[in-house]
This record gives C-alpha cells, sequence and structure tokens, in this order.
C-alpha cells in the first residue's frame, strides 16, 4: 500500500473519531446541520489532499469543494477558515507562456479564498460597513495594502512588478475586508471562531500519533505535489516536532496557541465542563507536542491577559499560578522530567545559540533598515550586513516578523504594521468595557480576542511570517474590528433589552469564565 494512502488513514480514522466525540457539544452551539456539513466538507477535501497525488489537479479539486460547501454557509468566510490548515500552505507557480517565466504561486489557501472570500467582496449588502467603529485600523490598513502594492515597482521586471503586487492585493484585501465586515452578530462571530478552534482541535488529535510514531503524515502530500519536501524532521532532546498539518513545529505551536486563545471563549460559551477540559486539554497537548518554545510564550501570555481582564482577575490569577506550578513539579518527577528541563524555554537545551542569533540578527537587520529607512529594500537579503547570518542551510532566516516588514518596506511599513493591530486591540479594549457593561454575552469574546493578538504580536517577535502566521494574524485583526463593531451596535440604548439581557445570561455566568480548578 502506497505510503500516502496509510498516513490517510491514519489522519482520516482520527478525525472521524474526534468529530465524533466533539459532535454533541459543537452542533449544541453551530446547529447539528452545519456541525455535519463541516465535518463532510473537512474529510471530504482532506481526502482530496491526500490521495489527488498531482498539485494542479488537487487544486481543481479544493477549489471544487470549497466553492460546493461555501454555497449553503450563510457565513461564507466560515468555509475560508475550515480549510485553512487542510493541507500545508505550500505550492507551485502557475506557468507561463509568450515569454512570461511564471504566474503567480497557488497554494491551497489562496485556491479557497479565491473561491470563497474573492467572490464575498462584491456582496454589497455585507461589505457596507457597519459604523465609524474601527475607521482608524481600515485606514492603516488599507495604507499599508496601498504601500505594499507600490513597492512592487522596485521589481527587475514589468511582469515580476505585476506578480509581486497582485500576490499581495491577493492575499491582504480579501482576507481582511471580508471577514472585518461579514459578521453581524454574537452568533456570526461563534461561528467564525468555531471555524478556526475545531480543524485544530482534529489536528491536535493527529499530532498525538504523529509524534509517537515519529511520521510526519503530511509530509506525504508535499512529497507527492512537489516531488521532495525542501526541509528535514526537526527533532528537540530526542523527540520529533509535531507539524500536523503545516510544514514547520513554529507555525503548527503559533497555530495551537491561536486557537487555545480564541478556545478560551468558544470552549466557555456553552460547554459542559467535560467537553470544556477535554477540547482545552487536546489543544494544549497539540501545543506542547511543538516543542515550540515562543509560541509556548505567547500562550502564557494570552492565557495571563485573559484572565488579568476578568471579572475576578485576582483569584482566577492565583488559581492558574496554582495549577501551573503543580503541573510544573509533577511532571518534574516523571522519568522525562530531565528532558522536560531541557525543552523549558529560559533554561532549556540550545537556548543561548537561539537567543544569541536572533540578537545578531536583529542588530544586523536594524543597520540594513537604517540604509533605506522610509521605504525599505527589495533586495535586503543581498546587504552584505546580513551576510554572517546566513546558517547551515545557506538561507538567513528572518526569524522576526517585524523585522521583515521593515526591511522590505522600511520604518513606513513597520509603522503602519504595528499602528494597525495597536488600533485594533484599542477598539476591542473599548468593545469590552461595552460589553462587560451590558453584560453581553459578546464579553468573553472580546477578552479572548485580546489576549490572543497580544499573544501574536509577542509570538511573532520570534518567527518570521511563513505558512498560515500571516493568515492567522490578519484574521484575528479582522474579527477583532468586526467585535468591536458588533459591540458598538447593541442594543445599549433599549434598557429592557438590555436588562432582558443581562437576565438571560445571569443564569450561565458559571460557565462564564474557564475553571482553573
Amino acid at each position: 500500500m502506497p505510503v500516502h494512502v496509510i498516513a490517510y488513514i491514519f489522519v482520516i480514522g482520527v478525525s472521524v473519531m474526534t468529530l465524533a466525540f466533539f459532535r454533541k457539544p459543537f452542533a449544541a452551539q453551530l446547529g447539528r446541520k452545519r456541525f455535519d456539513t463541516w465535518a463532510l466538507a473537512w474529510m471530504v477535501a482532506t481526502t482530496c489532499v491526500f490521495l489527488l497525488t498531482n498539485f494542479w489537479v488537487a487544486m481543481i479539486g479544493v477549489a471544487v469543494i470549497a466553492a460546493y460547501f461555501a454555497r449553503a454557509e450563510p457565513v461564507k468566510p466560515a468555509i475560508y477558515l475550515l480549510f485553512l490548515c487542510v493541507a500545508p500552505a505550500m505550492g507551485l507557480p502557475i506557468p507561463g507562456f509568450a515569454g512570461i517565466n511564471k504566474f503567480i504561486e497557488i497554494e491551497p489557501q489562496l485556491v479557497v479564498a479565491a473561491v470563497v472570500l474573492i467572490p464575498s467582496l462584491f456582496v454589497a449588502a455585507r461589505m457596507k460597513r457597519l459604523n465609524k467603529v474601527g475607521a482608524k485600523a481600515d485606514m492603516f490598513f488599507l495604507l499599508y495594502l496601498i504601500l505594499q502594492v507600490s513597492l512592487s515597482i522596485r521589481a527587475p521586471s514589468f511582469t515580476h512588478m505585476l506578480r509581486t503586487g497582485l500576490e499581495d492585493f491577493l492575499f491582504l484585501t480579501p482576507i481582511y475586508y471580508v471577514v472585518s465586515r461579514w459578521p453581524k452578530s454574537v452568533d456570526d462571530v461563534r461561528t467564525l471562531t468555531a471555524a478556526i478552534v475545531l480543524p485544530v482541535l482534529i489536528l491536535s488529535a493527529v499530532a498525538v500519533p504523529e509524534f509517537s510514531r515519529n511520521w510526519h503524515f503530511y509530509f506525504q502530500i508535499i512529497i507527492n505535489w512537489l516531488g521532495e519536501v525542501p526541509f528535514g524532521y526537526s527533532m528537540r532532546e530526542g523527540y520529533l516536532r509535531a507539524t500536523a498539518s503545516v510544514f514547520n513545529p513554529i507555525v503548527w505551536g503559533y497555530v495551537a496557541m491561536c486557537a487555545i486563545g480564541l478556545g478560551l471563549a468558544l470552549l466557555n460559551d456553552g460547554l459542559t465542563r467535560l467537553y470544556k477540559l477535554a477540547a482545552f486539554g487536546l489543544l494544549v497537548t497539540g501545543l506542547l507536542l511543538s516543542l515550540s518554545r515562543g509560541p509556548w510564550i505567547g500562550t502564557i501570555i494570552i492565557i495571563g491577559v485573559y484572565i488579568m481582564l476578568s471579572r475576578n482577575a485576582v483569584t482566577r490569577s492565583i488559581q492558574a499560578g496554582a495549577v501551573a506550578i503543580v503541573a510544573g513539579l509533577l511532571s518534574l518527577l516523571t522519568p522525562f522530567g530531565r528532558s522536560v528541563i531541557g525543552l523549558l524555554p529560559v533554561v532549556g537545551g540550545g537556548v543561548n545559540d537561539t537567543i544569541d542569533y536572533r540578537q545578531q540578527l536583529l542588530d544586523a537587520a536594524w543597520d540594513v533598515i537604517l540604509q533605506n529607512p522610509l521605504f525599505g529594500s527589495a533586495n535586503y537579503l543581498q546587504n552584505s550586513a546580513l551576510q554572517n547570518m546566513r546558517q547551515g542551510q545557506g538561507i538567513i532566516d528572518i526569524v522576526n516578523t517585524y523585522l521583515q516588514v521593515g526591511l522590505k518596506s522600511g520604518l513606513v511599513g513597520l509603522s503602519l504594521f504595528i499602528g494597525f493591530f495597536a488600533f485594533v486591540l484599542g477598539s476591542l479594549m473599548k468593545a469590552h468595557k461595552t460589553a462587560r457593561a451590558q453584560s453581553s454575552p459578546l464579553e468573553n469574546y472580546c477578552r479572548a480576542y485580546i489576549a490572543t493578538l497580544v499573544g501574536i504580536l509577542v509570538t511573532i517577535f520570534t518567527t518570521s511570517s511563513e505558512g498560515q502566521i500571516p493568515h492567522l494574524y490578519w484574521v484575528v485583526a479582522a474579527l477583532g474590528v468586526a467585535i468591536s463593531r458588533i459591540a458598538a451596535e447593541a442594543p445599549d440604548a433599549h434598557p429592557v433589552a438590555g436588562a432582558a439581557q443581562a437576565d438571560k445570561t445571569k443564569a450561565g455566568k458559571a460557565h462564564a469564565d474557564f475553571n482553573w480548578k
């Protein structure tokens, strides 16, 4: 039996079991019909990417599947989010002709965006602005988009310029504008959050046999499509670092981190304690098996911010700290105690080398940025100041998203990038205050999105924007803008409705915050 078929059997088997276990709580949140449709969509798409071994045939299959399931989904962006991690974010350029070397590079995520998000841009009723909330974030995003597209003029050829500008436009525009405009209610926010968290739950379950068998199941897809895997297995302290459906342990850790952060709202939204703990435990397991220290630290920050925004911040901080200390001490008493120490973010093995490289990179990259301070350089990797940063593979790994942005688009681009996320956070903080005053169920989502966005902004300081990393930070920010606008339109001017909502949510207050006991 071909290796990719065996890998497919493992993945589809784990997917079916995970979906079956979590069907009851998620069907209660989403509706049985929607959950069953999503489950079918996930399994059909997974079958497509594993068994269609030709890349272009697989992309046609993914496009058809995404378009078919998007037709019946009222919240269109949910299908894009559901398929965001269905396959590795790797692809091939469309072959050129008539003197053109190649067109834009195609990957599964772009294919799904093309058939789901781009058509949604033309749904005028959904795309109109809800209100003025988030207007500054919109402005900074638009300026950043214009800058990125404009900087493509530095390309060495006209066709390269068109390709680069088109790739930036097609990547940024549909994600932000569709995701930030489409949600109109708490139910829409819940649906889109579930579309992010549910696939990561499945992949966290897949990461367990992947880790225990020392076998990256999804690497078989890359081998079929590209002929080879452009990187090897990554190990730490003798253990395989799980990657699930992404191609990099850090990217997988980042994806799991985001799902944990958003899950703090979703899993507290009506789930019983059994399913809540099972889901949270599975997501944490997926994160831990990545053996990626940056996302581990990011997750700690997310949980800390989430707790500090709660109504009983001090009590819950003590609970969370006690759980962390007990869990850490118990892990040190196991036969793997020494390995646990080696994996820790601050005192683990290889930490000094990692910190030294990032510090040297920061110093060297800053010198390069100052050479072209306003708009950066298209050829920054060829700058002599960065040549000492080449690693054993012969590459210069810019493991810092902020440096990537600064090197490519200068301090102007970096300021727009940071300013955008700052205004999103500001809008979310105002929304959180409004939702809390109204005892709205949106309050918990505000907390989760604020915490997740803070964790993301810290984590991308230690990793480059590759794979699903940029997809998720733009999505989380766009949903943050949507949540802010929904909160601003809440019926705060109607005290009767507000009181009724407060009475309705009071009974379920025991489920409002995650139980850290």
